[in-house]
């Protein structure tokens, strides 16, 4: 009988929320401690949310977060009559930065090593500091980069990097008893760093592993995501802004995605125009240039690159340490909205009301480079097409997924040849059976024996 079992607490038919406990002898590592996408929904919506007075009491009376001993804080424990115990797991291995694979390491006793990529650091770094609503606590974060083997309790952990929407992302090698167990974490093969998505794929073959965990978001009947590559976003970005003669060229993308950052910024040059970027965007790519590993833009020294200042009452001390570090590249709306022409301006959901103020030409081109509109918020969508259609806007979709597509997947699959697959990060597993000829559909919560 095997000693090696895995149990997903998350991620099981959604997409998101990745929670894996893999268990082997002394050792319980969790890969990822993500929030699904519209956690407790069910319960809670815009003001209506959990009372944080009471730590995780809303939580486990509405079985929104399993009750499990020596993983959470005292903090979070103390309101939930939930009585505290020394931590009873290994650690935690983080694939990459994204909300949906780190948002409840906040409810994480402090002393459970997390485990994460060494740029992930430093992002998480970043956006705690610039997003008022982002804050994972204190941990003991214990970074890594790609060929360092990680030992927890008998079981050595190699994370190797892969190709994703977010820099510093990773997949795992674990090296268990009953041999070695891969996971993906997110990963895509149409982006400007395949290779090394390439990289965990033969990694995880010559493992020859017992397991492969593995992420599905696009593998469904129906594909609603365009299939574009960031070559291909840049390519229709270059064409729409070549056609926006004496107009401006407005366009929204993640803000930690600092590949699309880079496309923006080669689009710009390409059509003679300088990027305008958010004070939370330079943030991060000032933060990153502590990575030597991570190309990034060079906000301090690149001329065509701009901050935004958006004219607070009270900025942040982030902030305003950001802008009077920058202050020669600082803009507002008036110099933004006198040089049309000649700007390209990052511009996020919640800074639309700059505008009001940029005033922007009539058929402005509003270059959408984030989801398609399917995945969207249905309010959120409503109001951003208000915006677009009260200023005349014309909005363009250009976005590469931060995700293979299902024939990628499948080809990944048939490669590592893994004797079992357990699908995750998916919303139909039970297509996974057309790939391999032994998956196992994960159960929430339920143990999956990984020999018998």
């Amino acid at each position: 009988m095997g000693v090696t079992k895995i149990t997903c607490y998350g991620g099981v038919a959604q997409i998101g929320g990745n929670k894996i406990l893999v268990e082997d002898r002394d050792a319980r590592i969790w890969l990822d401690m993500g929030a699904t996408f519209g956690f407790g929904s069910e319960f809670f919506v815009e003001y209506l949310t959990a009372r944080k007075r009471f730590g995780l009491r809303d939580y486990f009376a509405l079985g929104l977060l399993p009750k499990l001993p020596g993983l959470y804080s005292p903090e979070m424990l103390a309101p939930a009559s939930f009585d505290y115990e020394p931590p009873r797991f290994s650690g935690v291995f983080i694939s990459h930065i994204h909300f949906d694979h780190t948002n409840h390491l906040q409810f994480l006793d402090p002393s459970i090593p997390v485990h994460l990529g060494a740029g992930t650091k430093i992002i998480l770094d970043s956006w705690q500091t610039t997003a008022t609503q982002m804050d994972l606590g204190d941990h003991d974060y214990r970074p890594f980069r790609t060929g360092q083997s990680v030992s927890a309790d008998g079981v050595d952990t190699e994370p190797v990097h892969v190709d994703h929407s977010a820099p510093a992302a990773y997949g795992f090698l674990l090296h268990t008893s009953d041999g070695a167990i891969a996971y993906t974490g997110d990963l895509r093969q149409h982006g400007p760093h395949a290779e090394m998505t390439r990289d965990f794929i033969a990694a995880a073959a010559a493992a020859k592993p017992v397991c492969l965990i593995t992420e599905g978001t696009r593998v469904a009947p129906v594909d609603p995501r365009k299939n574009l590559s960031e070559a291909q976003v840049k390519e229709r970005s270059i064409a729409t802004a070549q056609r926006a003669k004496g107009k401006i060229v407005i366009a929204t993308f993640y803000p930690r995605d600092v590949d699309r950052m880079r496309t923006f910024l080669e689009v710009a040059k390409e059509v003679e125009r300088k990027v305008v970027l958010q004070p939370k965007a330079a943030h991060l790519l000032l933060s990153l240039a502590a990575d030597r590993r991570i190309q990034i833009p060079d906000v301090l020294r690149d001329p065509e690159i701009l901050v935004y200042d958006r004219q607070m009452i009270a900025p942040k001390v982030w902030e305003r340490n950001l802008l009077a570090q920058l202050r020669s590249k600082v803009v507002t709306s008036e110099y933004v909205h006198q040089h049309q022409g000649e700007i390209l301006v990052q511009l996020d959901f919640e800074t639309l009301p700059e505008l009001i103020d940029i005033k922007p030409a009539p058929g402005s081109p509003f270059i959408h480079s984030k989801s398609e509109p399917i995945e969207e918020n249905d309010e959120v969508e409503a109001t951003l097409r208000n915006w677009i259609r009260f200023f005349q806007l014309r909005r363009h979709q250009f976005h590469a997924s931060g995700h293979m597509s299902e024939r990628e997947i499948a080809d990944m699959v048939k490669e590592i040849a893994p004797k079992i697959v357990i699908p995750v990060h998916t919303e139909h597993p039970e297509r996974f059976t057309r790939f391999a000829p032994h998956v196992v559909q994960p159960v929430r919560e339920a143990p999956i024996p990984l020999t018998g």
